[in-house]
């Protein structure tokens, strides 16, 4: 049986970093409450799991408001093993550009400090 083909792909954190400094992509943090208290993530939009599909359906009153473009280019941080399907499940939801950040969290981190 064949894998299904993915509808994103990673970038890597450093990528992710000067995307984000440089205005060209929006970086959302999808980790869950009890797992953000390994820090947050400065200019990062924070999305519960659980508020996925309100916060990125096109025509949700309580879409994410800087994302008004199906074509923007977002970039998931989350639970490593939890990245690819946030993604793939935003694309989905008609985004176009969508990636998530390879090494999550600490190498986004490490990233931003580093740049």
């Amino acid at each position: 049986m064949e894998s299904p083909v993915s509808l994103v792909d990673r970038i890597s954190a450093t990528e992710a970093a000067e995307h984000t400094q440089q205005g060209s992509a929006v970086v959302v943090d999808m980790r869950p409450q009890v797992v953000r208290h390994q820090g947050s993530l400065p200019g990062a939009v924070v999305v519960e799991p659980a508020d996925l599909t309100a916060a990125f359906t096109p025509t949700s009153p309580r879409r994410v408001a800087c994302i008004h473009d199906l074509n923007i280019e977002i970039a998931i941080v989350s639970v490593q093993a939890q990245a690819r399907r946030i993604a793939e499940q935003i694309a989905a939801l008609g985004y176009t550009n969508v990636r998530y950040v390879d090494g999550g969290f600490p190498a986004f981190r490490s990233a931003l400090l580093a740049g």
